[in-house]
């Protein structure tokens, strides 16, 4: 009967058997957990933990109450642009450099620990006190003390000797460029090693900028989150602390700069004009009495009052054009806001106020475009385009004012000379009181015009706020950002249970040999007739025990007899039955399954005879303790005959023909016509003729014995035959048209490793055949299957 498998079967994924496959190699999972989780330890414990800080920082558009206070700028800024502008403020260097001055830099205190050296920071075992320091070259590099039973031994490194000194605290220790004195602060636990070391202020500006960030605590918020990173979390919350301070007085200093110069210079003025107005008030005081001489005429007098009004305005012009001066300089810095500290009494133009609202709102928006484009860029020229327009559009206006004002300058001086022109005839003695009432009376408003000016000034300033302000101070986070030791044990979890599976399935990946039917089945369309189990035991190096005898009740021999049930069923019409056995390369046990094959066959009372015909190296005759010598090569040469060949197997029913001495042609020899003659012969008497064959995919001596074959069956071993092999059967089957083509899987394990993930389903016209392929639930039934105790499965595989 043929039994060829068509397209009836199907494979579908078998999730057991992938968990299957994970566990059967879960030492290897635990061994990969072990090294990850240790690796987090040693990880855990070498690396320097960074902590975060973190604050709040309000901005406002801060605008005085006060008329005389004027801040311009755009009420639709917005507060994203803002924080994202002053990111870069926050950062610069003038801020840090002056934050720096705010914290504790000259001398660093560390402990030296079994793994790491650890900054003290804000802590001071001992206070050290410079006496003296070169500040271009003095020793910078770590310094040892070691507290002992005398004071502490002082110990550093020069010019690469190691160099000691032992000294008491309060002793003036010399260093290269630096000279020092040590106070004790409280009591050092002797053994212990401390170091310390003396610092540039240059030093820490790398350490003040890096970690620190500034972001919008939420959207389109007036409300920024500051955050600074370090290895010392009392050194993250002061610096950033000294950052802020800083950028708030900053702000504030430059919110008031235009002010503070028009303080200055009012106070220069008025340094001078109060002496003047001294002088000229004792000078007047003095021509009056000497001269008997107490007021001017109706016309002096007028003509006094009209001076001393028309010097008092070039006086506030004179301001005002300082004032004017200080906003050319403003839009002259390009990329900065503008803001005016300052009254102009109205002589400001309003559509120059327009310019300077326009011009911030630009600034902010160029800000924010800045962070997504760089320089060059063409939202970037567009917006400088449109600055320069307005640069250009301030420039001729502020300049138009400063001209009108001119004017009236000018105008005011023609008054004066004409005034003055009129008192040319005036007594002498008059004119000469009229000059000293003039100076006394011009020094006098003009210092009562310029007090009043610095009041508002000062009051000005004093009603400028900065647009920023801290929330709540920093203060120290104890508990560090990197490395988390949740995160990285979590981690360390999924990295060793990961490399266990990787290394699981990259193990499959690189097997090249077949461990089961499955795989088989996807390969090859010719039936599978039995599975021969693995034999636990170790087995002698001839075979010369027959396992189905030596072990009837073990899974082999139950499942040699599987094999031999089902071929009951193939070529059923054949009163004999020719088999020929072969595999594709040596050494996949072929001859050890034709042989307790044929075993099997010979204990159901059917003659059988087991014939090797593997004419090149067959060692069947030292399974069998026979010599070498006459066999089928013999026979097939015409140097023997049937009778002269055939052996006693020692089993009742079963007998062997030898291979023979080696022949100088065996393929050809196979081709011999004695060979159709031989089966002819042997057919008359034996139930099964067994051929075990020569490797067919490296020679072709089987292929006569294929072609005349009725069960031709295919040896594949678990864990030696490559996928090439189970494809040879189906090639040769299609080939010569051959019939009755099955294929054995021998040495068969469970080895859920390598096993294919797929599992078999039949449809119902597949007729398949019977076999244990191990997938029952009766552990202990067979005498090799009973359960094993956990220990020596460990001492075996260990072994």
């Amino acid at each position: 009967m043929q039994n060829k498998k068509t397209d009836t079967i199907n494979q579908e994924i078998d999730y057991k058997k992938f968990f299957n496959i994970i566990i059967s190699r879960w030492y290897w999972i635990i061994f990969t957990l072990l090294i990850a989780l240790l690796s987090a330890y040693i990880y855990l414990w070498y690396t320097p933990k960074t902590y975060s800080t973190s604050t709040f920082l309000k901005f406002e558009e801060k605008q005085a109450n006060l008329s005389n206070s004027v801040t311009l700028s755009s009420s639709t800024r917005s507060f994203t642009n803002k924080i994202l502008s002053e990111t870069w403020t926050l950062k610069s260097n003038r801020t840090l450099q002056k934050a720096v001055d705010y914290i504790d830099w000259e001398v660093s205190y560390f402990i030296d620990g079994r793994v790491r050296t650890s900054d003290l920071y804000p802590q001071k075992p001992f206070l050290i006190y410079i006496l003296k320091k070169d500040s271009a070259n003095f020793y910078k590099s770590l310094i040892r003390l070691t507290p002992n039973s005398k004071g502490f031994l002082i110990t550093y490194k020069y010019h690469g000797k190691e160099k000691e000194i032992q000294k008491r605290y309060n002793d003036i220790i010399q260093l290269p460029g630096i000279s020092f004195y040590i106070k004790k602060n409280y009591t050092l636990v002797s053994g212990s090693q401390y170091l310390f070391k003396f610092n540039l202020k240059s030093d820490f500006y790398g350490r003040m900028r890096a970690g620190l960030n500034i972001g919008e605590a939420a959207r389109f918020a007036s409300i920024a989150v500051l955050s600074k990173s370090d290895s010392n979390p009392y050194f993250a919350a002061d610096a950033l602390n000294a950052i802020i301070k800083v950028y708030i007085e900053n702000d504030l200093g430059d919110k008031t700069q235009s002010a503070k110069q028009i303080i200055d210079f009012i106070d220069e003025q008025l340094a001078n004009l109060n002496t003047a107005v001294t002088n000229s008030g004792e000078r007047l005081k003095e021509f009056k009495q000497s001269n008997n001489f107490l007021e001017l005429g109706a016309e002096a007098s007028q003509v006094l009052s009209e001076v001393t009004r028309f010097e008092a305005e070039n006086r506030n012009i004179d301001l005002q054009l300082l004032q004017l001066s200080q906003l050319q300089k403003q839009f002259q810095k390009n990329n900065q806001s503008i803001s005016l500290n300052f009254n102009l009494d109205g002589s400001l133009d309003p559509l120059l106020n327009n310019l300077i609202g326009q011009w911030n709102s630009l600034i902010q928006e160029r800000v924010a475009l800045s962070n997504s484009f760089r320089d060059g860029a063409k939202p970037i020229e567009e917006l400088d385009a449109k600055l320069n327009i307005l640069r250009e559009a301030a420039a001729d206006n502020i300049q138009a004012t400063i001209n009108r004002i001119k004017l009236t300058k000018k105008f005011n001086q023609e008054k004066l000379n004409e005034a003055y022109n009129s008192l040319k005839n005036l007594p002498t003695q008059e004119r000469q009181l009229f000059g000293l009432q003039r100076d006394y009376n011009i020094n006098e408003k003009i210092f009562s015009y310029l007090s009043e000016k610095k009041l508002e000034a000062q009051i000005s300033k004093a009603s400028i706020l900065p647009d920023a302000k801290s929330i709540d101070p920093a203060r120290p986070n104890l508990y560090p950002v990197t490395p988390v030791p949740t995160a990285i044990w979590r981690f360390a979890w999924i990295i060793g249970i990961g490399s266990g599976i990787g290394l699981i399935f990259l193990a499959r990946l690189l097997n090249p040999y077949i461990y089961d039917k499955e795989t088989i089945e996807s390969l090859t369309n010719i039936p599978i007739i039995g599975l021969i189990r693995n034999y636990p035991e170790k087995l002698d190096a001839d075979s010369k025990q027959l396992l189905t005898l030596s072990k009837p009740k073990s899974l082999f021999a139950e499942s040699v007899r599987s094999v031999r049930t089902n071929l009951s069923f193939v070529a059923g019409e054949k009163q004999s039955k020719v088999i020929c056995v072969t595999s594709e390369v040596a050494g996949e046990g072929k001859s050890f399954v034709s042989l307790n094959l044929a075993s099997s066959l010979a204990l159901i009372d059917k003659k059988v005879i087991f014939i090797a015909a593997d004419l090149r190296r067959s060692k069947i005759h030292k399974t069998f303790g026979l010599k070498q010598q006459a066999g089928l090569s013999t026979y097939l040469a015409n140097q023997h005959e049937l009778q002269d060949i055939i052996h006693q197997s020692g089993q009742e029913n079963l007998d062997i023909i030898i291979a023979g001495q080696v022949p100088p042609n065996p393929a050809e020899l196979m081709y011999s016509p004695r060979l159709t003659q031989l089966l002819e012969q042997l057919k008359q008497q034996y139930d099964y003729i067994l051929f075990d064959t020569a490797p067919i995919g490296l020679v072709s001596d089987a292929l006569p014995l294929i072609r005349v074959s009725d069960i031709n069956l295919f040896v594949i071993r678990t864990g030696k035959s490559k996928p090439s092999a189970a494809t040879i059967p189906n090639r040769i089957a299609s080939e010569y048209e051959l019939e009755n083509t099955f294929i054995i899987l021998n040495d068969y394990r469970t080895e859920a490793l390598y096993s294919n993930y797929y599992s078999t389903k039949y449809s119902d016209n597949y007729y398949g055949y019977y076999y244990t392929d191990g997938s029952y639930d009766g552990a202990g039934y067979y005498t090799d299957d009973r359960p094993q105790q956990w220990w020596k499965k460990i001492l075996k595989w260990k072994g």
